[in-house]
């Protein structure tokens, strides 16, 4: 169990070696890839943004419009970066933020939903497991999290909003600051405005996995041994 968490620190350090460039504001879409990851079998649809935080997302096989999924999210970044997230909207405002930050040895998930270009609040209408390999160490932090509520919501109007999980090109966006949150430890923190924001289309197609649910559940249980 301790050979899985060590595989799991170099596989993620290994994917992190640029600095990020200050005051970058991106708008454009890049390529999304598949990325398999060797030690627990799960395979993701991979977006790494010009501030070279990586975005991975795994679907179960059996998700569909008709009613929520969960959603298995993985995000690593430089130790420079304060702060990154996600708009499964494609969009800052009226959908749900995934927003993550460095804590100390490990890493801290707040949800999020903004009403305009401010400081979003927080949203009880998306929750999340923190899994145990979420961590930081000299290089990078990392922040793996099953949501439950970020396939589905309402937009400012009450019309009802689903992700398209056969979809090929379904626009998430991302944002980051190289600034660190006011309180670390608080998921309700303050924190900065992005320095580097964009678009991309994602291929949620791609990101569908067989056996989601036995297979985050083995992750979650091998590094929990190995942390014991």
């Amino acid at each position: 169990m301790l050979h899985l968490k060590a595989v799991l620190l170099a596989l993620a350090a290994g994917q992190l070696g640029i600095a990020i460039p200050s005051g970058t504001s991106e708008t454009t879409a890049g390529a999304t890839t598949k990325y398999c990851d060797v030690s627990t079998t799960i395979c993701y649809a991979e977006y790494t943004s010009p501030a070279n935080v990586i975005y991975r997302i795994a679907l179960p096989d059996t998700a569909t419009t008709a009613s929520p999924f969960d959603i298995l999210l993985q995000i690593i970044a430089p130790r420079t970066v304060g702060w990154a997230a996600v708009a499964w909207g494609g969009q800052m405002a009226y959908n749900p933020l995934t927003v993550a930050w460095p804590n100390g040895n490990s890493t801290i998930v707040s949800s999020r939903r903004a009403t305009g270009h401010i400081l979003p609040g927080t949203y009880p209408g998306a929750t999340y497991a923190t899994l145990p390999g979420s961590k930081t160490n000299a290089t990078h932090w990392q922040l793996d999290v099953l949501c439950s509520g970020c396939s589905q919501w309402t937009d400012q109007n009450g019309k009802a909003v689903a992700l398209n999980p056969a979809g090929t090109s379904v626009p998430l966006a991302y944002g980051s600051s190289v600034r660190a949150v006011t309180d670390p430890s608080n998921n309700a923190s303050r924190f900065s405005a992005h320095d580097s924001k964009g678009r991309w289309l994602q291929d949620l197609n791609s990101a569908k996995i067989a056996n989601f649910t036995s297979l985050v559940h083995a992750y979650a249980n091998a590094v929990e041994v190995s942390a014991t």
